[in-house]
């Protein structure tokens, strides 16, 4: 039986410690991701950097078991932690200040249930089977784009109550991560379908996503969008999430079969497509112009 990645991993901080010597820690970890997906990681830290990258590991784990020396995958390591450092000191100073954070606050949206336990020290919104997780983009010159999740600890610290923060994130969402809505036709064409090939769909089913199309599915409960959605297709709408990243928009069916059909559909891409840390939900939503509510569809 060949070596465990969590073994993996440990012998890899030997190999690392050996090469950078005493003035550099590595840690091996486990993160959990979206939906509780673990990844391997290494974590290395140089005395008086303010910076410590996370390096994943298991795509080296699979070299490895394929046959690529310990020895040769450590120097990859170091050659990636090097490239990811930032030329200059990251400066989170502008964290600590609510005032300067406000403006840079959206939100994901998750599955409630499977996140259930990263979700203890959130302040969290759930809605039907689903949390809205508030977030904080974060970008620097050398560093890129990431996002901090806005935790209980940090609404002590800034001193803001939970209705203060979801009364900004609300404001500042569409700013920091402005919707991106397509019909289906323009989406294909956008992932470079032939037009001609995708005539005959329909222009009342849109995908919504966000601009960097990265847990775009939360651009459908901005606030506006909703009512934005059901004036362009004349009525109530359902809202189909094909993934963390995107959801699908429709008319509801007259016919309540094929409204059931349609979360059926959903059941079976999630099974058959999505990968397990891109799940969304098994359910269909409703979203009544009436009522102005949405709510979930169980088959």
């Amino acid at each position: 039986m060949g070596m465990k990645i969590e073994d993996f991993g440990k012998l890899l901080v030997k190999e690392i410690s050996l090469f950078l010597g005493s003035e550099y820690s590595i840690e091996y970890k486990e993160v959990s991701k979206n939906n509780g997906v673990i990844y391997h990681a290494l974590i290395i830290r140089k005395e008086g950097e303010n910076i410590a990258p996370t390096i994943y590991i298991d795509g080296y784990y699979e070299s490895y078991t394929h046959g690529k020396e310990v020895q040769d995958i450590a120097m990859s390591v170091i050659d990636l932690y090097k490239e990811s450092m930032p030329k200059e000191k990251f400066d989170a100073g502008f964290f600590t200040d609510f005032s300067d954070v406000c403006e840079h606050l959206t939100f994901k949206v998750t599955n409630y249930e499977k996140n259930r336990d990263n979700l203890t020290d959130v302040p969290y919104k759930k809605m039907e089977d689903l949390a809205l997780v508030p977030i904080c983009l974060v970008s620097n010159h050398f560093m890129g784009e990431g996002t901090i999740t806005i935790r209980n600890s940090h609404l002590n610290s800034w001193e803001v109550s939970f209705e203060e923060l979801w009364e900004n994130v609300w404001e500042n969402a569409e700013k920091a991560l402005p919707a991106k809505i397509r019909t289906m036709s323009e989406t294909l064409e956008h992932m470079g379908n032939s037009c001609e090939e995708y005539m005959f769909l329909p222009d009342n089913i849109f995908v919504v996503s966000n601009a960097k199309s990265m847990f775009g599915a939360a651009a459908v409960f901005y606030p506006g969008v909703l009512e934005k959605l059901s004036e362009k297709v004349g009525g109530s709408i359902v809202v189909l999430p094909s993934s963390v990243h995107e959801a699908i928009v429709m008319p509801v069916p007259e016919d309540e079969t094929a409204l059931l059909n349609l979360v059926s559909i959903v059941k079976e891409v999630n099974r058959t497509v999505i990968s397990n840390e891109d799940y969304l939900s098994d359910n269909a939503y409703l979203y009544s112009v009436d009522e102005g509510e949405i709510r979930a569809i169980n088959a």
